[in-house]
């Protein structure tokens, strides 16, 4: 009896699109590195499902009025798989959401 194999599912094509459910997703799993440049968020993208690294600059680059608290930080999939129809000088599968980061050093 031989064994049978599946192909790979295809890559999902690119495509600029949100979800409510993608920064729950991501920010169950995602692993925050405070770095010298800002945080970088490493997880899954919610929508492929392939590694990605994002980072958001921090200190003198985000200047919010009122000060301290959550920081609203949009966050786009940055994963090097390819998926068909992306734009040459693009990354990513094109999914995009907004976290909070908490909890920074100053």
């Amino acid at each position: 009896m031989s064994e049978m194999t599946q192909a790979p599912p295809a890559p999902l094509p690119f495509a600029e699109v949100t979800a409510d459910t993608y920064a729950a997703a991501f920010s169950a799993a995602c692993e925050p590195t405070e770095t010298r440049r800002g945080v970088l968020l490493t997880g899954a993208c919610p929508r492929c499902g392939d590694r990605m690294d994002y980072l958001v600059p921090t200190g003198v680059f985000l200047v919010f009025p009122g000060g301290s608290g959550p920081r609203p930080t949009p966050v786009m999939c940055t994963c090097r798989a390819g998926h068909p129809g992306r734009p040459d000088d693009d990354e990513g599968c094109g999914a995009y959401w907004t976290v909070e980061l908490t909890g920074l050093a100053s």
